[in-house]
């Protein structure tokens, strides 16, 4: 009895502590935080990967700056440090608006494999996109033991302005995009041991004047360093692979290429401060002669320094300028071919905007795309060479150009072969030639022109606006008018169409405001939307064998009378025009009257 009691006084007794303990804890509320950060700075040694957030409350992660970690983190960490990173603003203890950045000090840390699905990381890897798009992140150190930094592992980061290897470093590799748009990127020491970068990895990062390549290194990536603003560079010797235009749009004056290395296609793209090229003695691929680069037989020109000047002469026995192998070149004034040209490359003289005019030999077999396009100061072309076709864009926006006398036996001009060639009035046509691709003389400067008889086909825009054109003499052989074929031809006053002409496109003649009349030819089947929309047109006869006509063929034009010989009315969409009188033939009055909506006319008459 009495142990029972001493049990009932301890029972009692522990129940009334526990509930003094819960009315306390009941009293104090929650737990308060505890906080972890010291001015702006989070250091933490992080025993438990995924548990950052923990450490931070909301008001914190407003207020750090620095977060130095030590430990193990995975992509749950990675995701709340671009959460951070995400903030548009940054406070002071007191709630004063401070810079908004973050530096980020991970060489003690450990990354490790984990987290949520979308979120998860890989052992020692800088996994894809982890940090990308952090927009306040300014600077990083990079963890001791990473191996591979993936592909857009920091694109975007618009603030960030240093990258740090510490110490020896595993890392063979850097993916593609892995610092592109990285603006602000102005210092990375990348650490022996690094064998490749990625294709892109440092494109437009604009800050970025110097690197430092590391020995180990064999391979750099297509369009690595495009825009990048470096003044020089040192290739290592084991270098043997350059990724196509790796190094355009940079400031470099020399470039040596080592022994063993190849360039992707051959392809440098514009290097505007470029020099001269130098080669290492033994260089299986590359040969230089005055700076110029040629490849190992001498008989292709590859590319010629941007920053050379005056006239140039192509060495004989040169057989093909590669494409781009003067493109950008902005102070070459004349250039002489050899009669041992065969081949000149796309883009081969984009955008050389100081060349005076050009003179292809015979022997040349093909020109590429855009081969001149963008050579603002050519006045006077001529091409001899034997081809069949002009390739697109060859001559386009060359504002200059006068005149051009094509080759004979030259059966097609390519898409916007001469667009946007103001200036252009003169062209001497083979009678060989059969097709004129789209937009091939947009907006060009013809007066007056006459197609040879053998043109059956015209794309589409190949003539829009041609503000000066007066007149067009059409190919007997031609069967339809394209859509907007010469629409905005302000000046056009003059059109004579084919007899086998069968179909008018949608907008062919819109806002040829000049254009009083047009006969249009027996045959004609069709004519579409807006074909005459906005001319000069007073009266306008269909032919007996118009079949189909589109919407508001002559909206915006003074019509006083359309007449059509049809005896069926023809399929008709929509009219714009009730109150002009159409005139049909006499037998064919109550048709028109009773089929819709050709009945909307208020005055249809006989012929």
């Amino acid at each position: 009895m009495k142990k029972n009691r001493i049990f009932l006084f301890f029972a009692l007794l522990i129940c009334s502590f526990s509930f003094c303990i819960n009315i306390t804890a009941q009293g104090r509320g929650p737990e308060q935080h505890r906080s972890f950060l010291r001015g702006d700075v989070l250091e933490i040694d992080l025993r438990d990967a995924g548990s950052l957030d923990k450490y931070l409350n909301p008001e914190e992660q407003k207020r750090v700056r620095c977060i130095r970690l030590s430990g193990v983190m995975n992509g749950d960490d990675a995701k709340f440090i671009r959460r951070i990173c995400d903030r548009s603003n940054a406070y002071d203890e007191s709630g004063r608006s401070v810079d908004n950045y973050l530096d980020l000090e991970l060489e003690r840390v450990r990354i490790v494999g984990g987290g949520s699905y979308s979120n998860r990381s890989e052992h020692d890897v800088i996994s894809r996109g982890m940090f990308s798009s952090c927009g306040c992140l300014r600077y990083v150190s990079l963890p001791r033991d990473l191996r591979l930094i993936d592909k857009e592992a920091f694109y975007y980061c618009s603030k960030l302005e240093e990258v740090r290897f510490v110490g020896y470093s595993n890392v063979q590799s850097i993916g593609d995009k892995a610092f592109r748009g990285c603006y602000k990127l102005s210092r990375i020491n990348l650490p022996e041991g690094v064998e490749s970068l990625g294709e892109q990895c440092f494109y437009g990062c604009s800050n970025l004047r110097r690197i430092d390549l590391p020995s180990s290194l064999r391979t750099i990536g297509k369009e690595a360093f495009n825009d990048v603003p470096l003044t020089s560079i040192k290739l290592p010797y084991n270098l043997t692979f350059i990724g196509s235009k790796a190094f355009k749009g940079s400031n470099i004056t020399s470039l040596y290429l080592p022994a063993n290395v190849k360039v992707e296609n051959d392809a440098f793209g514009a290097m505007p401060k470029l020099r001269e090229f130098q080669v290492e003695r033994g260089n299986r691929y590359y040969t230089v002669e005055d700076g110029v680069l040629y490849d190992i037989e001498g008989t292709t020109l590859i590319y010629y320094p941007n920053a050379k000047t005056g006239a140039f002469s192509v060495p004989s026995g040169v057989t093909t300028l590669h494409d781009d192998a003067f493109a950008g070149n902005s102070s070459l004034t004349l250039v002489t071919f050899p009669n041992s040209l065969q081949n000149i490359g796309k883009n081969a003289f984009a955008n050389c905007s100081s060349l005076r005019n050009v003179e292809i030999p015979e022997n040349v077999i093909s020109i590429g795309a855009s081969a001149f396009s963008g050579c603002s100061h050519i006045t006077t072309a001529t091409v001899d060479a034997s081809i069949k076709v002009l390739s697109a864009n060859v001559f386009k926006d060359c504002g200059s150009l006068q005149s051009v006398v094509l080759p004979s036996g030259l059966e097609k001009i390519g898409e916007s072969a001469f667009e946007n060639c103001k200036s252009l009035q003169n062209v001497e046509f083979d009678h060989s030639l059969a097709v004129i691709e789209k937009e091939a003389f947009k907006k060009c400067g013809f007066v007056q022109l006459e197609l040879p008889d053998g043109v059956a086909t015209i794309g589409e825009n190949a003539f829009r606006d041609c503000k000066q054109m007066t007149s067009i003499v059409f190919p007997s052989s031609l069967k339809v008018v394209e859509k907007e074929l010469f629409r905005g031809c302000e000046r056009l006053a003059n059109v004579s169409l084919p007899s086998q002409l069968n179909m008018i496109g949608e907008n062919a003649f819109r806002d040829c405001k000049a254009l009083p009349s047009v006969e249009l030819p027996e045959g004609l089947t069709a004519i579409h939307n807006n074909a005459f929309r906005g001319t000069a047109l007073t009266q306008l006869t269909l032919p007996s064998s118009i079949q189909t006509l589109g919407e508001k063929i002559v909206e915006k034009c003074k019509m006083q009378s359309i007449t059509c010989l049809a005896v069926t009315p023809p399929a008709l969409k929509k009219i714009s025009e009730k109150k002009t009188t159409l005139y049909v033939p006499a037998s064919s009055v109550e048709a028109y009257k009773q089929a819709k909506p050709w009945k909307d006319f208020k005055n249809i008459l006989p012929i």
